[in-house]
């Protein structure tokens, strides 16, 4: 299964990879697309801390994030995507390979009416011998015509494990949550990303309580690296704090219900 999954990972990486080459002769008003790459005090996924970093803040538990993805704008209203994601460190033997935890795929769509967009997305995300398959439906709706610089841009995330990974049940998470945002400077832009993750199943990360599970409040600054040629796109980095709180029922396997995690990142999009 290991050897299944190591060459399934490579197949997946290198799909992607060759999706966004073949882009690369299609026109630039339609095509765009980001690398990136940061180091993160914490891995959190859907309130679990998966590398129990717990309150340490850049600890021993700390790992770095690679991604890769890609967009095509099919019509007016009509985006699709696929791409890439990588969990890199060495706080356990890899079943992948070296230091490479995990990693994702997804493939998607978008279609916008006006403010609202609605969107699909399936992911296959390989880690520890196994793999997990999801199925996210997204709702957003851009209130920046109505409440201009005060605008939430609030967003609904169904999230379904359609398969779990090992002994993981199905069942699936409601994230509700906002992004308002403003400029700091003429370049430097600030989000405030704040969420509930509402449990649909109680024993969605190993708990017995479904309902409310977790929620979060933070900050993210964006610093354009402006001395770069946009020739060779658009490069920023970005330094994330979020703090966290959960509930011990739903998701017990956290070693705190309290803590903070912060990123710093660098990207380029094109």
């Amino acid at each position: 299964m290991t050897q299944q999954i190591s060459k399934l990972g490579v197949a997946l990486c290198s799909g992607a990879i060759g999706v966004m080459a073949a882009t690369s002769s299609m026109a630039a008003d339609k095509v765009s697309g980001n690398l990136g790459v940061s180091y993160n005090s914490h891995f959190i996924s859907y309130g679990a801390d998966v590398w129990a970093g717990g309150t340490e803040f850049f600890g021993d538990r700390s790992t770095t994030f690679a991604f890769a993805d890609v967009s095509i704008q099919a019509t007016d209203d009509l985006s699709v995507y696929t791409g890439v994601w990588a969990d890199i460190n060495d706080n356990t033997n890899s079943a992948i390979g070296g230091t490479l935890q995990e990693v994702d795929w997804f493939i998607g769509a978008a279609y916008s009416i006006d403010a609202v967009t609605v969107s699909a997305t399936y992911q296959a995300w390989l880690y520890a011998g196994d793999v997990e398959e999801i199925l996210d439906f997204g709702l957003s709706y851009d209130d920046s015509a109505l409440l201009g610089d005060w605008a939430m841009s609030p967003s609904v995330t169904w999230h379904i494990r359609t398969q779990g990974n090992g002994t993981q049940a199905e069942g699936s998470v409601l994230v509700l949550g906002v992004s308002p945002g403003f400029d700091l400077t003429e370049t430097v832009s600030v989000s405030i990303p704040a969420g509930i993750g509402i449990f649909l199943d109680d024993d969605f990360q190993g708990g017995t309580d479904g309902g409310y599970a977790y929620s979060y409040l933070g900050a993210s600054v964006g610093v354009p690296l402006s001395f770069i040629s946009d020739d060779y796109g658009s490069w920023a980095m970005n330094f994330d704090l979020i703090g966290y709180t959960t509930d011990d029922d739903a998701i017990p396997g956290n070693p705190d219900e309290t803590f903070l995690t912060g990123s710093v990142g660098l990207s380029m999009a094109f």
